[in-house]
C-alpha cells in the first residue's frame, strides 16, 4: 500500500472508528516524566503514523467539530508488523486543550520535546502517562512483541517519540453529500458499515488580531508519522 493510500486510509478510521467503538480508549491520562533513573534511547526499527481530529476542549466541555480528540494510531516494527487502534487523547497530557487545531508549529511542543531540542516525549505508559492511554500503549506495543514491564510488572520500558518523519493538515469533510477525507469519499467507507453521515459543517476558528503562529487555530486532520525510541533503566535493559 502506498504511503499515500495509507494515510487516507487511516483519515477514514479516524473519521468513522469513533461513531463506532466510542469508548475504546483504555484508563489512563495525565502526563508524568519516566523516571530519573531511566535513559533515552533512539531505535532504527519503530515508527508510528498519527492522524487525529486536533480540536478540544480534552476535558473542559464538547470539543468543537464532530470527531475532536479521536483518532487512529498504527505502530510499525521492521520485519514484524503493525499495531493499529483508535484512541481519543487522554486529560492532562501534553496535547494540552487543542485548542489550536491542526498547527503544525506546535507539533514538536505537543507530540516531540521536553523542551527546546530534546526529544522523547512519551507517548503514554507505563509509570508516566500522556496522551495515549497507558493500558492502550501497553497492548498496541505487546502486540509487535515488546513487553514494557515485565512479569512482577516492573517498567522495562516507555516509548517516547524521537522526531517527526512528516506532517500536514488534510481538511475536514466539506458537509456534502459526499465529502472527500483525503482523496477518499467519506461513503467508501461509510457506506460498507451502514453508516449515514450527518452532514457536518467544522466551525472556523480563526483567532483575530494576527496572533504568534503559535498561538492559532488552524483547520484540518493531522496527519503525523514519527520515528519511536524507548526509555530505560540504565542498566543496560535490551532496546528493540
Amino acid at each position: 500500500m502506498s504511503n499515500r493510500r495509507r494515510s487516507a486510509v487511516l483519515v477514514l478510521a479516524a473519521v468513522i472508528l469513533p461513531l463506532i467503538t466510542l469508548g475504546h480508549a483504555l484508563a489512563g491520562g495525565g502526563f508524568n516524566p519516566p523516571p530519573p533513573t531511566f535513559s533515552y534511547f533512539t531505535s532504527p526499527n519503530f515508527t508510528a503514523t498519527i492522524v487525529l481530529d486536533p480540536n478540544g476542549p480534552v476535558s473542559t466541555g464538547a470539543p468543537a467539530t464532530l470527531t475532536g480528540t479521536f483518532g487512529t494510531i498504527a505502530i510499525a516494527r521492521a520485519g514484524v508488523g503493525t499495531a493499529t487502534s483508535a484512541f481519543q487523547v487522554q486529560p492532562g497530557s501534553t496535547l494540552g486543550e487543542l485548542t489550536f487545531g491542526c498547527n503544525l508549529a506546535l507539533t514538536n511542543a505537543r507530540f516531540v520535546e521536553f523542551a527546546q531540542g530534546i526529544p522523547g516525549l512519551a507517548i503514554g505508559g507505563p509509570f508516566t502517562s500522556n496522551w495515549l492511554a497507558t493500558g492502550l500503549t501497553e497492548k498496541l506495543f505487546a502486540q509487535l512483541g515488546v513487553s514494557l514491564v515485565d512479569q512482577t510488572n516492573t517498567v522495562k520500558l516507555i516509548p517516547g517519540v524521537t522526531a517527526v518523519l512528516s506532517q500536514q493538515c488534510v481538511p475536514f469533510p466539506s458537509g456534502n453529500s459526499n465529502p472527500l477525507v483525503g482523496t477518499v469519499p467519506l461513503s467508501q467507507i461509510a457506506n460498507p458499515q451502514k453508516i449515514k453521515p450527518t452532514t457536518v459543517a467544522y466551525p472556523d476558528l480563526t483567532i483575530p488580531g494576527n496572533p504568534p503562529a503559535t498561538q492559532q487555530w488552524y483547520p484540518g486532520f493531522l496527519v503525523l508519522q514519527v520515528s519511536i525510541g524507548f526509555w530505560a533503566a540504565a542498566s543496560g535493559t535490551p532496546i528493540p
